[in-house]
């Protein structure tokens, strides 16, 4: 394996780790939030969309995913999914866990989570010049993730001092026109900690 790869791989289990880790954070701070700031919204009206036929709901009207131009795969992805595919898919006698992972990769267009599944089940993968800049992209994303959750108005409330909280329920306030009793918030953030 090269070292340029090696560094990639490294790269991107530390931020793996640590885009889990802010997710296992985030819940918690999720499920504190719908208890502190739920009744504020309840009146608020979402319009949504029922498939007659099976039932399913959503949010955005039907069809709209689809208008989303999906990434192309590279062929590096693509190849190196099919030869992990074949040892992995639980009708060839391979790990359900393990196939989910990989299909999981493919649709991300994750050619080092590919990679890394490829090293440790002794799939050999060759690397060229034109794959680092996927591999970086692929680094990317994980921080964009990172960022996008650092950046939440959950995450800034409950990891900033008070001027914050006071910032984030400001901004609650302007942008879903309620208003929101600091006072009240506050105490039971104190009284839950």
């Amino acid at each position: 394996m090269s070292r340029i790869l090696k560094k990639y791989l490294h790269k991107y289990e530390f931020l793996k780790l640590e885009l889990e880790d802010f997710q296992e954070e985030f819940v918690d701070y999720d499920i504190e939030w719908k208890n502190l700031f739920g009744k504020y919204f309840s009146n608020i009206k979402t319009e949504m969309w029922v498939n007659q036929e099976t039932g399913e709901m959503r949010d955005t009207p039907p069809g709209e995913d689809s208008k989303k131009e999906k990434p192309k795969k590279s062929d590096k992805v693509k190849k190196l999914y099919r030869k992990a595919s074949t040892i992995t898919h639980p009708d060839r006698g391979g790990n359900v866990e393990d196939f989910n992972y990989i299909k999981k990769c493919y649709e991300n267009n994750d050619l080092l989570g590919l990679m890394l599944f490829a090293g440790e089940n002794n799939i050999d993968v060759e690397i060229t010049e034109d794959d680092k800049t996927l591999l970086e992209n692929n680094c990317l994303r994980l921080q964009n993730e990172i960022k996008g959750l650092r950046s939440s108005l959950v995450y800034n409330f409950f990891t900033g001092n008070d001027k914050m909280k006071k910032g984030v329920i400001q901004q609650l306030e302007q942008q879903h026109n309620v208003k929101i009793d600091v006072k009240n918030i506050l105490n039971q953030l104190d009284n839950s900690e």
